[in-house]
C-alpha cells in the first residue's frame, strides 16, 4: 500500500498480494504501478470517479483496471485490479551520421 497527498486530498493505492507476485512473475515492477498511479493521482482526486477505471495505451494496448473509492470527500483508495499487457520501456537510438 502507498499513500500519498495532493492538493484535493489523500490517495491510497492498495494491490493485492497476489496480484503483486504475479506481477513480479511477469517481470513488472510493482514500484513503477505505483509510480504510475501516484502521477495521475491528483487529477484522479479531482475528478471525484467512483467505481472501476480502464486506462488503455492505444499504442501498446497496455490496460490497467483501478476501482476507486472514497473514504470521505478529500480520501481516495485506488485498488489495482488488472494488468492485461505486460509493460516495457522501447528505446530508440538515431544512428550516428
Amino acid at each position: 500500500m502507498a499513500q500519498t497527498k495532493y492538493e484535493c486530498g489523500n490517495l491510497r493505492i492498495v494491490m493485492e498480494d497476489s496480484f503483486k507476485a504475479d506481477l513480479e512473475q511477469r517481470g513488472v515492477m510493482v514500484g513503477e504501478i505505483y509510480r504510475l498511479i501516484e502521477s495521475f493521482g491528483n487529477k484522479l482526486l479531482m475528478t471525484k470517479a467512483t467505481g472501476e477505471i480502464d486506462f488503455t495505451n492505444k499504442d501498446t494496448g497496455a490496460s490497467l483496471k483501478l476501482d476507486i473509492q472514497w473514504d470521505d470527500e478529500d480520501s481516495a483508495v485506488v485498488h489495482v485490479k488488472e494488468l492485461t499487457k505486460d509493460l516495457t520501456v522501447v528505446v530508440v537510438k538515431e544512428d550516428a551520421a
